[in-house]
This record gives structure tokens, sequence and C-alpha cells, in this order.
């Protein structure tokens, strides 16, 4: 039987971590576990061209997107913030969330 599956690449540049907003996020408390919350951010993006699809499933974006990821939903609230006021993220409209 073929294998179906299809697979995607997540490249980081090699300085991914000497980033400056990349530093700033994993010094806050929680950091290390936001920075995570920011990866797999970016896998679950790569099927859409770098976009989040919020789908109404939640009350909103950040608890929809705890579902999604396992993570706990204050921790998803605290991540969002920080790349929203970081320009690492932007919402396009009421449901699309590009990852810059």
């Amino acid at each position: 039987m073929a294998d179906t599956k299809k697979y995607y690449w997540l490249k980081l540049k090699d300085d991914f971590f000497r980033d400056k907003r990349i530093k700033k996020l994993r010094r806050i408390a929680g950091g290390d576990t936001y920075t995570v919350i920011y990866l797999k951010m970016q896998l679950l993006s790569i099927k859409n061209s770098g976009v989040l699809i919020y789908e109404g499933i939640e009350e909103n974006f950040a608890e929809e997107l705890a579902l999604e990821l396992d993570e706990d939903t204050e921790n998803v609230k605290v991540t969002l913030a920080f790349l929203q006021g970081n320009g690492m993220i932007e919402e396009t409209d009421q449901n699309h969330f590009l990852m810059t």
C-alpha cells in the first residue's frame, strides 16, 4: 500500500535562537514554553502558506489554538500577545492569522 502522507519542512534560520525577538520571548517567565508554542504554530501554519485559521469551534482564537496544539490556554494567550506585539503574527481578517 502506498504511503499517502504528505510531509512538509519547516526551515529555521541558523540564527533562530540568536534573533532578538526569540531571546526576548525566552527571557520572560515561561519563555521556553512560549517558544515551543510558537514553533508548533509555525508547523501548524505550513499547510496554509503561513496562515492559521480560526474555525469558530471555541469561543476565541486563543482557546481554539490551545485545543489544536494541546497547550494551556493562558500560555497560548501570552504567546499570541507577544507575537502580535512584536510583529511576528498579524490578523489579516477576523478568522485568518498570518505568521510573518
